[in-house]
């Protein structure tokens, strides 16, 4: 019965970490990609004014 427990714990936690991981990854493919383009004459792409 110890065991039957122990599956079922386990088995809970491998369901639990695999929707997590699902709604991280609904989450990141929903924010737009970062831009590659860098502004003129800055290295920094989106970075702030004044920022890098």
């Amino acid at each position: 019965m110890e065991t039957f427990a122990t599956l079922v714990v386990v088995m809970a936690m491998i369901a639990l970490g695999v929707l997590l991981v699902r709604l991280a990854n609904r989450q990141h493919a929903i924010a737009p990609p970062p831009s590659t383009k860098a502004a003129p004459g800055r290295p920094g792409g989106d970075a702030a004014p004044g920022r890098e």
